[in-house]
């Protein structure tokens, strides 16, 4: 698992980068950015490597994505990416994103 704090110059912002535990390019982004005298924004991103669509021909991968998309439009619940993390991470994370609410 790879650990990125970044911060900018100001301190506006804090990002921490979880990426998944199996190798592919999946990753979770959470920011958090601080505004004059208001309190603190939170966002959660989630972002999907490319590393399983090259593992699948064209014809499946544009068959995913038209489930996603009807899933989407019918108001149904469906799953874009996971990361995977092993449970001797889990304590890591909790610390950093205390470390981060601060």
């Amino acid at each position: 698992m790879i650990w990125l704090i970044l911060y900018d110059a100001d301190k506006d912002l804090e990002l921490i980068i979880v990426n998944c535990d199996c190798g592919c390019d999946e990753a979770i982004h959470i920011k958090k950015y601080v505004y004059d005298d208001i309190q603190p924004d939170y966002y959660i991103s989630i972002c999907g490597g490319k590393f399983y669509l090259e593992q699948t021909g064209i014809f499946k991968r544009l068959w995913r994505r038209i489930k996603n998309s009807w899933k989407a439009l019918i108001g149904k619940d469906y799953v874009l990416c996971e990361i995977n993390i092993k449970p001797e991470n889990i304590d890591e994370l909790i610390e950093k994103l205390k470390e981060i609410r601060k």
